[in-house]
């Protein structure tokens, strides 16, 4: 259980990482090689992946809330 919690933050490091490089992307001048709509496109890609490792998180949390409430 604590290994799917450190494999979901870990995703959600990567999730934040994506979503940063994208905006930094957009952020910049257009160019001929910039696509505003592929960064865009990028960040709501990486706000799902943070949602559902977040997700994760969560169910694992309560997984082991009625673990101990269970013992207890």
């Amino acid at each position: 259980m604590i290994s799917s919690i450190s494999s979901a933050m870990s995703g959600m490091a990567s999730a934040i990482s994506q979503f940063d490089r994208a905006s930094a992307r957009i952020a910049q001048p257009v160019s001929d090689m910039s696509d505003p709509v592929k960064d865009r496109v990028e960040q709501v890609i990486a706000k799902h992946a943070f949602a559902a490792n977040l997700a994760t998180i969560r169910t694992a949390d309560d997984m082991l809330g009625t673990l101990i409430d269970t013992i207890g």
